[in-house]
């Protein structure tokens, strides 16, 4: 479970899933997210939207610049 906003799925989370597992994160703009189940099943993403939602956002490699 990501407890902070990103603008896409980051890749490191995603690859550190097995088959079958499951990564919970918020994933949108800086205003409103989605916050998304996303499953690994064969190498693949099994997007699915839950709710919408509001996180605060990642700052750093994989989120948004300090300054956004």
């Amino acid at each position: 479970i990501a407890t902070c906003s990103a603008p896409d799925i980051p890749v490191s989370l995603w690859k550190q899933l097995k088959d079958g597992g499951r990564l919970v994160i918020p994933v949108g703009g800086s205003f409103g997210q989605d916050l998304i189940l996303d499953t690994k099943e064969k190498g693949r993403h099994k997007k699915d939207i839950l709710c919408g939602c509001v996180f605060v956002p990642l700052i750093g490699k994989y989120g948004w610049r300090e300054n956004d």
